[in-house]
């Protein structure tokens, strides 16, 4: 039961993230709106303080994640490795999303179909769980129908069934899905990168406004005072 706590309290982690992300953005929305309608520089000076710590922030990320391209990966492998092990066939919603990404991606697996031998999904339960990569102590094992390679048609069904030993049937696809998966993210890396760019160059024009329009009421209340 540790491994499923740990992940349970992980994604409580980025539940509360995305939360206070939320709340953030709309604190800085709040204070843009109303800075400018009232024209008051504190408001809009706080406004240029979250975007700016914002644009910090994601320029970080992204040098951080530049940094770490192979620790990155690694993460991405286990944490789907993970979610297969502990939360296929009993989380509803993961196993619809990996059946997708399995279908869709032509893939098995986070690094391939022997991650399935370690899963609950085949009885293995957290004491018989070995080191990601590494077949389980299970004699045999079965794939999801979403590692079918469709040109096989109904033939994969019998296929499903593997040996631990035994050298996986052409029937299933033998690519993992973190591999599958981070190599799509790199062939459409210039459109992510573009719209990463587009949202900095926002963020940096309403940096620019929030002080100009800060500068011009600061002027107004000089003028009428």
């Amino acid at each position: 039961m540790a491994p499923v706590t740990q992940d349970i309290e992980g994604y409580n982690y980025v539940l509360y993230f995305l939360m206070a992300v939320g709340a953030v953005m709309f604190i800085m929305g709040f204070l843009g709106c109303c800075g400018a309608f009232q024209e008051s520089q504190c408001m809009l000076a706080t406004f240029f303080a979250l975007v700016f710590v914002l644009f910090i922030g994601q320029i970080g990320a992204g040098i951080w994640l530049k940094s770490n391209e192979e620790r990155f990966k690694k993460l991405a492998e286990e944490s789907m490795a993970k979610a297969i092990q502990h939360d296929y066939g009993y989380n509803d919603l993961k196993t619809q999303a990996f059946d997708v990404i399995q279908s869709e991606l032509q893939c098995c697996g986070s690094m391939g179909p022997t991650d399935w031998a370690d899963a609950r999904f085949n009885g293995a339960n957290d004491g018989n769980a070995v080191d990601i990569g590494i077949a389980g102590k299970l004699d045999s094992y079965s794939t999801p129908a979403s590692c079918c390679n469709t040109a096989y048609g109904s033939g994969c069904d019998a296929a499903r069934k593997l040996l631990i030993s035994a050298t996986v049937p052409k029937a299933i696809y033998t690519d993992g899905c973190a591999k599958k998966m981070l190599k799509l993210i790199e062939t459409y890396s210039y459109e992510l990168l573009a719209v990463v760019g587009a949202i900095l160059l926002i963020e940096v024009l309403a940096m620019i406004f929030s002080m100009v329009l800060c500068c011009t009421v600061r002027r107004i209340d000089h003028v009428k005072a």
